[in-house]
């Protein structure tokens, strides 16, 4: 399987690619280490796009540095495929899971705040936050609580979500401050932000969450 899966990268045709990167993320052989690092910086797009879904399944921390590299190219990047290469690059690096792309991710939120045309990508990278905070990653905790005070109420909205979701596997460990913000967000003016801040509240009593429980009830109260 593993020769199999390296035949198709070296002369494979894109379709080809994109059917093997669940048995990448299976076999998470070293020996695709180099072909894909290659093919990452390749100029086909879409190649460079299956590269980084198949760092993200293989989830090696070793690919970190070259896919924010990849990224920060990639913003010079115009034309078809280059938002959906962006978007693989976010995904594979929140499945890596490394609590250290916090520190990259928050940045490149900064730099679109209050811009036209950021599109699904603020999304994108909220989500990526996510997925390595319920991996553990404590800076990524840290990032969505800054996320939920962001300026931008969507921003707000999937942070606070993101934040519960965080905790569904653990959630009697989540932090009284943590569940007051999410509390108080609840009473926002802004609907959005108010509904994914009570839906927070419900999931995580849901799964368990006592002292959320004790918050939605006197909320409904």
């Amino acid at each position: 399987m593993i020769q199999d899966c390296l035949l198709i990268m070296k002369s494979g045709d894109v379709e080809d690619l994109f059917e093997i990167i669940p048995r990448i993320g299976v076999l998470r052989d070293r020996r695709f280490h180099e072909p894909l690092l290659e093919m990452l910086f390749q100029k086909d797009l879409k190649r460079r796009e299956f590269a980084a879904y198949s760092m993200g399944a293989m989830g090696d921390r070793d690919f970190l540095e070259p896919l924010k590299r990849a990224f920060d190219e990639s913003q010079k990047i115009k034309g078809f495929g280059s938002r959906e290469f962006q978007i693989a690059v976010i995904e594979a690096i929140g499945a890596i899971g490394d609590d250290a792309a916090a520190d990259f991710f928050l940045p490149i939120l900064r730099d679109r705040e209050g811009t036209r045309g950021a599109g699904k990508m603020p999304h994108w990278i909220v989500e990526s936050l996510g997925a390595i905070a319920q991996q553990g990653g404590l800076r990524s905790l840290e990032a969505l609580l800054e996320l939920a005070k962001h300026g931008d109420p969507d921003i707000q909205a999937q942070a606070i979500s993101e934040l519960s979701v965080a905790y569904w596997h653990r959630p009697n460990e989540i932090e009284d401050s943590t569940l007051e913000l999410i509390y108080e967000l609840a009473k926002d003016r802004n609907s959005a932000v108010a509904e994914a801040a009570l839906a927070a509240l419900q999931s995580l009593a849901d799964v368990g969450c006592r002292r959320a429980e004790e918050l939605f009830s006197s909320d409904d109260e």
